[in-house]
């Protein structure tokens, strides 16, 4: 009984401790990561989205304003919605 509740207090303190991190992308945007990676935010980023992932354009959902160049990647990229 110990040793699952030592190895489940290990994982949540390595996700925790994974922090965070912002940089400045060449075309001037910000790309926010998020728990080692799991969550990526991008402003201004209009890079084509990789093959290997999910993609939702959510221009044809909610098709204000034109595009703002917004991605948000979950899971490591598994997931992604973008605004481009």
């Amino acid at each position: 009984m110990k040793k699952p509740l030592t190895l489940a207090a290990l994982a949540a303190a390595t996700l925790l401790d994974s922090g965070c991190a912002t940089r400045t992308t060449a075309t001037g945007g910000k790309e926010t990561n998020l728990l080692g990676g799991a969550v990526v935010m991008a402003s201004e980023s209009f890079q084509p989205v990789t093959p290997a992932t999910v993609n939702t354009n959510t221009t044809t959902l909610v098709g204000k304003n034109g595009p703002s160049g917004r991605k948000v990647s979950l899971l490591w990229g598994l997931l992604t919605f973008n605004d481009y």
